[in-house]
């Protein structure tokens, strides 16, 4: 048993999760690729392969939401600097907040709001939901001026999903498969994972959180509540996918960083993840100490972002590195944060062997 397996093995154990997915690659250069424990905690679950999906909640933001708005910039749909007003005339607030601000969480919105206990159990379509959310979200007090502070914040892409349908004039879903998932043939990632049991096995979905409002076990519908009830499709969360999808993703990022991209520009990569970007647009980056990335990722060169069900993905410009963990430490419930001392751990461990 090589040592990372080992890890996996003590991590699933000890209860930080129930099953696991990681890939580390270099290029174009897979250097592990592993899946590890069951679905859920039940014994006569199924075994997590590499064929297995993982709600990857929050990585729906740079995977769709600002991958998305990168093909916006190209085909000249968007100007990054302009109000979100421009699209959401219906987002009637006196602050203006930029594209830029959105993308880079300093709009100066809160993280988040339960916004779904006021929709649950309501019979509305989408589009009363959405005009629901803006209308809250717009009478939000901001806790800092637009672009002051950066408070990540998923009623900032909430917002950011809403716009994107108006640039496209499509739904989310059907956007992301066209524009990014077709393309790059990440046909294990995509939102409503169990309306495609041509490409998947429902028992094969990693489980999430025993919901206590939705009164049961999650398992191919989507962990978060407010992307929930706005229909499990939304700019801040709903993607499932796979390490090896994920992979293609990093790969084409690091692809379009060299002007190689199958989607992306160079000059687009520049403007919202290359050295002279400040901000990321969309992406976290490294702390200089205590980051989640581990020690082996440079601060100056690399990007990543988190997913709160326990999933994670970095990527380093410098030596072309990344690294895909897919989890599902909520289940079955999300108070356990054990991931927060694994996951640097298990990254610094794959980079030194």
């Amino acid at each position: 048993m090589d040592n990372i397996t080992a890890a996996f093995v003590v991590a699933i154990q000890t209860k930080i999760f129930s099953g696991a997915q990681f890939l580390h690659g270099v290029g174009d250069d897979i250097r592990y690729l592993g899946a590890f424990g069951k679905v859920s905690e039940d014994p006569d679950s199924r075994n997590i392969t590499k064929n297995s999906l993982f709600d990857i909640a929050s990585l729906t933001k740079p995977i769709s939401t600002a991958a998305l708005f990168m093909v916006a910039f190209q085909e000249n749909k968007i100007d990054l600097d302009q109000p979100i007003q421009d699209w959401l005339p219906d987002f009637k607030r006196a602050e203006t907040i930029s594209l830029k601000n959105l993308l880079n969480h300093d709009a100066g919105l809160p993280a988040w709001l339960p916004l779904f206990e006021e929709v649950r159990g309501k019979n509305w379509n989408y589009g009363k939901i959405r005009d629901f959310y803006m209308e809250r979200i717009a009478a939000t007090p901001l806790l800092a001026a637009p672009g002051a502070n950066r408070v990540y914040s998923d009623l900032g892409f909430i917002l950011l999903g809403f716009a994107l349908e108006k640039i496209f004039s499509r739904r989310l879903e059907p956007l992301f498969q066209e524009k990014i998932a077709g393309p790059l043939a990440m046909e294990q990632t995509l939102f409503h994972p169990l309306n495609h049991i041509d490409r998947i096995v429902p028992q094969d979905i990693a489980a999430t959180e025993i919901c206590p409002w939705r009164g049961r076990l999650i398992m191919g519908e989507v962990h978060d509540d407010n992307a929930h009830v706005l229909g499990g499709a939304a700019g801040h969360a709903g993607l499932f996918g796979s390490a090896q999808n994920l992979g293609r993703f990093a790969r084409e990022i690091l692809g379009a960083r060299r002007g190689q991209g199958r989607i992306f520009k160079a000059e687009t990569l520049e403007r919202f993840l290359g050295p002279q970007a400040s901000p990321k647009l969309g992406w976290d980056t490294v702390n200089l100490s205590g980051s989640q990335a581990g020690s082996r990722f440079a601060a100056d060169q690399s990007v990543g972002h988190l997913g709160f069900t326990g999933c994670s993905l970095w990527i380093d410009f410098s030596d072309q590195k990344y690294i895909v963990l897919l989890t599902n430490r909520v289940h079955p419930r999300r108070d356990n944060e054990a991931i927060k001392e694994f996951r640097p751990r298990i990254h610094d461990l794959s980079l030194d062997n």
